[in-house]
């Protein structure tokens, strides 16, 4: 992955971070959680352009809230999801139209957050309503294939041992 769009989705997922709320202790499970945030790639993936392909960046992440590595404050026993990918886009397909389109292919059940950064390339930050997963799409910046970088991060879930 090329330089610029390493540092782009790292902004992007430090933003989202800052903004992820956490469970309390009676809240959702990490469990619950993970799953929300790969229902939510799910549904983003199942609406981009016939022909896209998505590749999963790994497997998905837990942070625990409250550490050094994440800037949220949460209890103790408390951690979020974050789930990592690609989607390639088939042929001619513009990703700048691909990220404008999604908030209106989603639907109602998404709403669109600011990006709170400045970025060349084309973004957009979405919200997935009753769970609090955060979605950050974002243009890759390589000459081919067009393809979009996908970050969503889950709100915080009791981790139980």
């Amino acid at each position: 992955m090329p330089a610029r769009s390493v540092a782009a989705t790292v902004l992007v997922g430090t933003l989202a971070l800052s903004l992820t709320a956490c469970a309390p202790a009676a809240g959702p499970t990490f469990d619950a959680v993970r799953a929300q945030s790969e229902e939510a790639v799910t549904e983003v993936v199942a609406v981009m352009p016939t022909g896209s392909t998505y590749t999963a960046s790994g497997d998905p992440t837990s942070t625990p809230c409250g550490t050094g590595t994440a800037t949220v404050d949460g209890p103790r026993g408390t951690a979020f999801a974050t789930i990592q990918g690609q989607v390639t886009l088939p042929g001619a397909a513009d990703a700048a139209s691909v990220i404008a389109d999604l908030p209106t292919a989603l639907g109602d059940g998404w709403a669109v957050e600011p990006v709170g950064i400045d970025v060349d390339l084309a973004t957009v930050r979405l919200n997935r309503a009753g769970s609090g997963v955060s979605v950050d799409i974002t243009e890759r910046a390589a000459d081919a294939p067009v393809a979009l970088d996908i970050l969503a991060v889950s709100s915080c879930g009791r981790v139980e041992r």
